[in-house]
């Protein structure tokens, strides 16, 4: 006697079964059990929204439209309840359980029972149940009618057992795909929703609405989308914004907008949402929640609306506005997944409101900042191609010149020039990595990074300068690896800057000291020396552009003034804190300090 059940499944939970290559490989399992082990008839079924919905089959064809209707989880309880466990298999046998017990579609095969020892009766259950990791049930493999007429035995059995551990393993895995691409699916839409919402051009709040209803309706396959952003205190001004898929506006009655006002700040303090649809619990409770449920409850039904799922929109801890997105009677429910992004676009949208309100408040200042940047764009985009391209074709004659039989008398300049020229592009190189990393639209990809890593490639490029001037470079580290989340290329940089100017501004025969360890949460990189020193006065300005010591002896090493100023910034893009502690003629240490991986 077989379970079994051949139904389409629900759009949103079983289309990536039909369309990928989780039934193929399924199909394959059933009729290897089929084949191997010796059963006329296998199933496999999975569940999906608590329904057994078969996937795979082999068998006669006669039976298979028999098998056409899904069935509840629920009609295998009668078997775990009396069945005998066979590992992952339970085995009910005919003659310990009432068949009419029994609900849902179960297929009787066989007419008789054979004339064997041990033989299989044609109503005895054996059924393997399929689990996740964290035991959940989320399949089940049927087999009937063995081929032998016996009933399995143990060589059978821990047959059986392997087929169905397979079998869990391969649903799971087809589980797990799907929804990964349904979560790849909203990312992709909060990502258009954000990009809609927070581009330049996007200036005031009618704008990020209008931007936003395309991106939500075809990420949420919603029959509609509602934004209503509540009052800005500043200015007075609220605004709704209510529209159907095709985009056509709809009238929402004055007590709609009063229950956003009502809902969306208990929302948002619990930090959830709420999905209005009959058989669901509300995630708001209480006596003072429920009548705003049903109220809630009549008004989308008003508008023939099924369900909806409504969001609290955002920032900190200001509830800014309610996102509404509504489905009609014929489309599914709403699944874990699209909960989840929906919360997560409560963030994102919240966030962008928030800014575009700043951004309609403070319209002047920000146009001022925007004249400066584009200044500063201007100027480096000036200093690149006017400079670097120039640079490197007189480095690159000096370099020839260096090569021709010149005078004694002229190489002097040769030189002179050839370091001047060297000197110029590192100005041009740090003023560029500088305007880079100040740039809050250029992203930082964390990857992780052993700090002992990058010490010693650092080390390695300033031991000659160091040795030239006989000082003692030392490096104290733990054995075990030191790793930050970041970026490898800046860490790099902010490692190499503090060593080399420690070499730099250390006398011959002094000690420079990289120490390196974990301290708590974070990672903590110190450079030390027993060099000139830094005067009170001058760490005051020490991580600003171009800055420049008043100490005589350091002022006459040569340096482009923003060394410390990228140092500074690397660190701030890294959620790190940079610190100096220096007395003018008894060295100075630099502590870095970022949030370990």
């Amino acid at each position: 006697m077989a379970e079994g059940d051949a139904a389409q499944p629900p759009r949103d939970a079983g289309a990536g079964w039909s369309d990928s290559a989780a039934r193929a490989v399924l199909q394959l399992m059933v009729e290897s059990v089929a084949e191997m082990i010796g059963f006329e008839l296998a199933t496999l079924s999975v569940v999906l929204d608590d329904q057994l919905v078969t996937v795979a089959y082999t068998g006669p064809e006669e039976f298979r439209e028999y098998l056409s209707a899904s069935d509840p989880v629920s009609v295998l309880d009668p078997v775990l309840a009396q069945a005998e466990a066979w590992g992952r298999f339970r085995f009910l046998a005919a003659e310990d359980y009432d068949a009419s017990a029994l609900e849902g579609h179960w297929l009787v095969v066989a007419e008789e029972r054979a004339d064997v020892l041990d033989a299989w009766h044609p109503m005895d259950v054996l059924v393997g149940l399929l689990r996740d990791d964290d035991g959940r049930l989320i399949g089940a493999m049927s087999v009937d009618r063995p081929v032998s007429g016996r009933r399995p035995d143990p060589a059978q059995r821990r047959l059986l057992e392997r087929y169905a551990a397979q079998a869990e393993r391969a649903v799971v895995t087809a589980f797990e795909r799907e929804q990964l691409v349904q979560q790849v699916a909203h990312s992709e839409a909060a990502r258009r929703l954000i990009r809609s919402a927070s581009s330049p051009d996007q200036g005031s709040v009618q704008a990020v609405l209008d931007q936003t209803h395309v991106p939500l309706v075809e990420g949420f396959r919603a029959a509609g989308s509602w934004i209503q952003v509540f009052d800005d205190e500043a200015d007075g001004a609220g605004i709704g914004h209510a529209r159907s898929r095709e985009g056509h506006p709809v009238d929402l009655s004055d007590r709609m907008v009063d229950l956003a006002h009502e809902l969306a700040p208990r929302l948002w303090e619990t930090q959830q949402v709420l999905v209005i649809a009959d058989g669901v619990e509300p995630t708001l409770t209480g006596a003072e929640a429920q009548p705003l449920l049903d109220e809630a409850r009549r008004q989308i039904a008003g508008l023939g609306l099924a369900s909806a799922l409504a969001v609290p929109l955002g920032a900190g801890a200001e509830c800014l506005g309610f996102l509404v997105l509504s489905r009609r009677g014929q489309d599914p429910p709403w699944s874990s997944v699209e909960i989840g992004s929906a919360l997560q676009i409560g963030y994102d949208l919240g966030a962008a409101l928030m800014t575009v309100r700043a951004l309609e408040r403070e319209r002047r200042l920000v146009h001022e900042l925007q004249q400066l940047d584009a200044y500063r764009t201007q100027l480096i985009a000036t200093l690149s191609h006017e400079l670097r391209t120039p640079l490197t074709v007189i480095s690159g004659n000096l370099e020839l010149l260096g090569d021709l039989d010149l005078d004694e008398a002229a190489r002097p300049y040769q030189a002179a020039m050839t370091r001047g020229t060297v000197r110029m592009t590192k100005v041009v190189e740090d003023l560029l990595l500088l305007a880079r990393v100040s740039d809050p639209q250029h992203p930082l990809v964390r990857v992780p990074v052993d700090l002992r890593t990058i010490a010693t490639g650092v080390l390695d490029l300033v031991g000659s300068t160091a040795a030239a001037k006989t000082i003692d470079v030392r490096f104290e580290h733990a054995d075990a690896p030191v790793v930050v989340p970041g970026d490898p290329a800046e860490l790099d940089r902010l490692v190499g800057n503090l060593v080399s100017n420690a070499v730099k501004y250390t006398p011959a025969g002094g000690t420079v000291t990289i120490t390196l360890e974990r301290r708590g949460p974070a990672a903590e990189i110190r450079v030390s020396d027993d060099g000139l020193g830094i005067s009170e006065e001058d760490q005051v300005g020490l991580f600003r552009p171009f800055f420049r010591t008043t100490n005589p002896d350091a002022m006459r090493e040569p340096g482009t003034g923003l060394g410390l100023a990228i140092v500074a910034t690397i660190v701030e893009r890294h959620h790190g804190e940079v610190r100096v502690r220096s007395r003018l003629g008894a060295g100075t240490t630099f502590t870095v300090r970022l949030p370990a991986g």
